[in-house]
């Protein structure tokens, strides 16, 4: 089973509804987790069919928990770790040494977190080779993610793992015991151009992704 453990819809800074990104990833073979930015609010739509979770913006950058229940987590990092020990959650370090998009950096360090993105399709390389370094040095497990805002990033990076079935508590534990395989791959020339285009497009057009989007579908 190939799962993207990062990916972003309408309901925060990503151009799809939740149906469209879990059906365009489904013909691709890819299981998702929804991890929009402080909200859980897509994720009712396809529940069951991903893996519920959100991308918080802590005090110090972007923390990934993961649960298996639509989660509700506070922001301060002290708290958002403590919520996810409490609900047996997974919680990571997104492009950690992304200074451009919100890494916490060295706060790394400072936690003990479950795993760390490894490979970010849209970091840049000495991050995720920062990133990599650090995971083997923590001995925590690596993951290779999209953080996919277009559909088209879907496929760009994703972890194997030897189950058939979306069982989302296996799926947890075989990531804590290492049982999976990053798979990194990069993004495409198209998804990098729908990247630029849908970032033009929400800076000028695009006040509430999600009402245009099921508008244009209804």
């Amino acid at each position: 089973m190939k799962i993207d453990f990062h990916t972003h819809t309408c309901y925060s800074d990503g151009k799809e509804t939740p149906e469209n990104l879990v059906k365009y990833a489904e013909k691709r073979g890819i299981f998702l987790a929804i991890t929009d930015h402080d909200n859980s609010n897509g994720i009712k739509h396809v529940l069951g069919k991903v893996i519920p979770g959100q991308e918080v913006t802590t005090q110090y950058g972007h923390v990934v928990i993961i649960c298996n229940f639509i989660p509700h987590p506070p922001k301060d990092i002290h708290e958002l770790i403590d919520y996810s020990k409490e609900n047996s959650c997974i919680v990571f370090p997104s492009h950690p040494f992304d200074i451009f998009r919100k890494g916490i950096g060295n706060h790394l360090f400072d936690y003990k977190f479950d795993a760390i993105e490894i490979f970010n399709s849209k970091a840049p390389k000495n991050a995720n080779n920062k990133a990599e370094e650090v995971s083997k040095k923590l001995n925590l497990p690596g993951l290779s993610n999209s953080d996919g805002h277009v559909k088209e990033a879907i496929g760009s990076a994703y972890n194997e793992f030897d189950i058939n079935e979306l069982k989302i508590d296996d799926i947890f534990d075989l990531l804590i015991g290492k049982k999976f395989k990053p798979i990194k791959v990069g993004l495409t020339k198209t998804a990098k151009l729908k990247i630029i285009e849908w970032h033009i497009q929400r800076k000028l057009f695009e006040k509430n992704t999600c009402r245009t989007m099921y508008q244009m579908q209804g």
